[in-house]
């Protein structure tokens, strides 16, 4: 490693070491991680099924990113096909799913694919610091870590930071390096939960008789936004995959300090005029309901608790109830129990390949910075095409050799 520039990388999450990966070809790379190893985020992320990508590509993935434009040139760089290609190289092949999401194939563990990636890096040369906090950093680029022990130092050439949000913070993901940014005149921004639960003042009755109940094949709408597919009653209210597309609705309709309302859909697959056809003979009994709309006890209870009685008993109003249940929202879950958060580092504070314009010579990469997409393989696919896009500029800056001058 004599005469290589270094490199310092603060972060072993998934932009981190993707970053590493592609600048030990050139450079003596440094990765300091402040937990005890390397990629305990990543684990995480795969005890819920790991889709490492989707197989949206190109063009196609660009809708799936705010704020719009953010990360388009990274993701056209670095898209779901190279990562695929990437992780084939690794020994790590992929297939996909019918939702979309693409996997590792079967037999091969979140566990698998870590030491995998791991022993790539260690085989390309990265030196792990591990429980090494940072402390400080410099316009000198000097790096300064707490140890267990003592504090250590490190002078770089070029540094990215891919220290993570806020969300599941026993991962280390506890977002402190806010302070750190901000009394070096770097804004940041409140963390906010994404992809998260909604909190619902539910009746007593849906609590006792219904939590833990799935809600399936069933349409939920906050405004414009519309989302398929399957949610879970809990104590508090929805989780699930037609939740999560919603948060970033709900949470600007709270910020603008109005009322989130989401319209529940039993039947998305059919029209009002369909069903109202169910119910065209006369003499409906309420006690027919069930059997001619085809919904389940904790569809029919929804129902109940969210209608007057005059609505309940009147069949054309009952099928528009199937169609459009109104129910209020009261907030999002916390952070801690987000899948991925908001805020954090300032985007304006960022050049277009995501160096600092007050540090150029710094990368900031992954969730700490204000972006967001939804569950399905984006968050992970936004996080690697990150590192391989901020690692290709840096390794083109040092052969211009002007770090001052990045854009």
């Amino acid at each position: 490693m004599k005469n290589r520039k270094i490199v310092v990388i603060v972060g072993g999450g998934p932009a981190g070491m993707m970053a590493a990966w592609w600048l030990a070809e050139k450079f003596e790379v440094h990765l300091f991680e402040k937990e005890k190893m390397i990629g305990q985020k990543f684990l995480l992320a795969g005890k819920g099924g790991f889709n490492l990508t989707n197989r949206l590509s190109g063009e196609t993935l660009l809708p799936k990113y705010s704020p719009a434009g953010f990360l388009d040139k990274a993701l056209l760089e670095f898209d779901s096909q190279k990562l695929r290609e990437w992780l084939i190289q690794l020994g790590i092949p992929t297939y996909e799913g019918s939702s979309g999401r693409v996997f590792p194939d079967r037999g091969i563990t979140p566990s698998d694919v870590l030491k995998k990636i791991l022993s790539s890096l260690v085989s390309r040369g990265v030196v792990f610091h591990l429980k090494h906090k940072l402390s400080s950093f410099s316009k000198e680029m000097v790096f300064k870590f707490l140890t267990p022990e003592r504090e250590v130092s490190m002078k770089a050439d070029f540094a990215v930071m891919a220290m993570g949000g806020a969300s599941w913070p026993s991962t280390g993901s506890d977002g402190f390096w806010t302070k750190l940014f901000n009394d070096r005149g770097i804004a940041t921004m409140p963390f906010q939960p994404s992809n998260c639960g909604i909190n619902i003042a539910w009746p007593d009755s849906v609590i006792k008789f219904h939590s833990g109940k799935p809600l399936k094949n069933i349409e939920l709408k906050v405004n414009n936004k519309v989302s398929r597919g399957e949610a879970l009653i809990t104590e508090y209210g929805l989780e699930g995959n037609a939740v999560y597309p919603l948060v970033p609705a709900i949470r600007n309709l709270f910020a603008s300090n109005e009322i989130p309302v989401i319209s529940l859909d039993f039947k998305p697959v059919n029209t009002f005029v369909q069903l109202k056809e169910k119910i065209s003979r006369n003499n409906v009994k309420t006690s027919d309901y069930q059997a001619i709309f085809k919904l389940n006890s904790v569809s029919m209870a929804l129902i109940k608790a969210y209608s007057d009685k005059e609505s309940f008993f009147k069949p054309d109003r009952f099928a528009y109830l199937v169609k459009n249940l109104l129910i209020s929202v009261a907030s999002l879950r916390p952070v801690e129990e987000a899948i991925s958060t908001v805020g954090g580092l300032n985007v304006d504070e960022l050049n277009p390949d995501f160096s600092l314009k007050k540090y150029p010579a710094i990368s900031c990469i992954g969730e700490m910075a204000d972006w967001d997409a939804p569950t399905g393989g984006f968050l992970l696919q936004g996080s690697f095409s990150m590192g391989y896009y901020a690692a290709e500029s840096i390794l083109n800056e040092a052969i211009q050799g002007n770090s001052e001058g990045r854009v």
